[in-house]
Parts: C-alpha cells; structure tokens; sequence
C-alpha cells in the first residue's frame, strides 16, 4: 500500500536509501538485542496485558495513539508525512523499546493500544546517536557520573482519552519498574511538559519547581534553548505549594512523588507545542510505598 511505502521511506529520514544504509536498518534490532540477552516478560493484569512490541504493526498502533494524542488533542504540528500517515514516528523508534497496554476487552477493537511509554537504554542510544532528551539538554553531567548501560530514558508517555483513569498508566509503572529490575538501570531520565509555549502562563509553576525540586550541582542540566525568558518570581513563597503543585501536569506530578528532580532551565518545543523540563529520578530513591506498589 501506498501508506506503506510513505512510511517505509520516511520513518527513518535522516538516512538515504543506499545498499550501506539498509544494511544498517536491518541490523539495528540486532545490535540492540546483542548488548543483552535478557527478555522483558509481558504483564497481565484483568483485560489488559502489558508488553514490549514485537512486530511493526504493533510500533504502527502505538505510534498512531502517540499522533492522536500529541497532534490532534494537544495541537503540536505535525510535517506533512506525518500528517499523511497520521503517526508520530522519528529516527529514535527505530532503536527504542516500546511499552503497549493492549486492551483484549470484549468491547474494546482487537489488540487495541490504549498506552505507551518509549524506552531507551542508555548502551542502545550510544550505539544510534545518543537519547533524544540530548537534543534539548546538555547531559554531560549525568553521562560523567552514570555510565551508559545504567541510564534509561523514558518518552512518548500516553494514554488512550477512555482509559486516563489511572489504571493505565499504573500499569505502563509497574512494566516499566520490571524493567528497571532487569537492566539494573540506576538512573531514569526524560523530557517532561507544559502544554502550550505561552511560558508566561506558567510563572508560578516554574518558580515553585525551581525552588523546590532542583536537581543537585553535580546532576545539574542545563537547556539548549538559548532564549532568556523573565518568568521566575524572586522572593517565590511557599504559601500556595499544594495549590501550585495541584495544578501541575499529571506526568510530572508523579514524577516528582518518586523522587524526581528537574532541570533548572526549560526548552521551548514549538513544533510540539509544549514547554519541555529535563526530569531525572535515582532509581534507589524511589519512594518506599512505589517500590511496595511496583517492584514486588
């Protein structure tokens, strides 16, 4: 099929087409699987089962919840392949790991997607150009502290609009603490939002995060985005911390009660219509009642 063939071409845009560059594409699964020979095995829990993808049809569905939720709910735009493919794809899918809670429910469709979370060890990354996270933060300072097969980035979290319960994103936790478990990953990393890039808007916000959860000098990460903006309040009082933190995303929010620390400064995503922090939790000091919930 046409739609086939666009995405065949395009998923991976930053290599042409030449006999070196398949070879590379066919070998990239490889590669990935060469640096362990550990298995993630799937979850299942009621109608749901939770599991890493195994076929490009199921990377096709997860990808197509990720354009429906980052394009169409929350308005990033989209290039034109995208838009004809209605699927959020870049160079990073190709070498990732893909989380999917599948819905096997009655009255769900077939093997429908209704979340997932992007995965990227960092001894995967270092073979394909490093995390995506690097391309708006300076990690320097984790990469000396941390070495490559112990960081994990996390991205492309979302959920189905039917199944924002909390049950699911459970679920993509617990998945994602057994593969803590498995690599014996010490340090996750990722990009976490603000909706929108009118950071006026989020004066308080970013003020209450700065002063609260920053991330340690020897941690610290800095934003590509060269931009100054005058959105931190001096003098920032903690007199409306639980009102401040109430009206925080929902992902960043649960990062934070894990033990998560952020960056000080922010990228400026305007293609993806959001206001991007680096966010960077210890594995070791993931709080007690977590490890209870998710890693037993």
């Amino acid at each position: 099929m046409l739609h086939n063939r666009i995405y065949e071409r395009l998923s991976f845009n930053n290599f042409k087409k030449t006999k070196c560059n398949n070879i590379f594409l066919q070998n990239v699964s490889l590669l990935r699987s060469a640096t362990t020979n550990k298995t993630f095995q799937e979850i299942k829990f009621g109608n749901f089962v939770i599991k890493l993808t195994e076929k490009k049809s199921e990377l096709k569905k997860a990808q197509a919840l990720r354009y429906s939720i980052f394009y169409k709910e929350k308005k990033a735009k989209p290039s034109f392949p995208k838009k004809i493919l209605a699927l959020d794809y870049d160079k990073v899918d190709k070498f990732a790991d893909h989380l999917i809670v599948i819905d096997k429910g009655s009255t769900a469709p077939k093997n429908k997607i209704v979340g997932t979370y992007r995965l990227i060890r960092g001894d995967v990354s270092a073979n394909f150009g490093g995390f995506y996270t690097s391309s708006e933060f300076n990690l320097s300072n984790i990469l000396d502290v941390y070495k490559n097969n112990q960081i994990l980035e996390l991205g492309r979290s979302c959920v189905h609009k039917d199944y924002r319960n909390g049950t699911v994103m459970n679920l993509l936790w617990k998945a994602i603490a057994e593969y803590v478990k498995l690599y014996d990953i010490k340090i996750i990393l990722g990009c976490v939002s603000f909706s929108g890039t009118d950071i006026m808007k989020f004066s308080n916000e970013l003020s209450y995060l700065r002063e609260n959860f920053s991330l340690p000098d020897d941690l610290s990460v800095e934003s590509l985005d060269e931009n100054t903006y005058p959105v931190y309040k001096k003098n920032f009082t903690k007199i409306n911390d639980l009102k401040t933190f109430a009206k925080l995303p929902p992902l960043i929010k649960g990062y934070l009660r894990v033990g998560g620390k952020l960056s000080d400064s922010f990228y400026v995503d305007y293609s993806f219509n959001t206001i991007d922090l680096c966010v960077v939790v210890k594995t070791d000091n993931i709080d007690k009642k977590y490890k209870k919930k998710f890693l037993n």
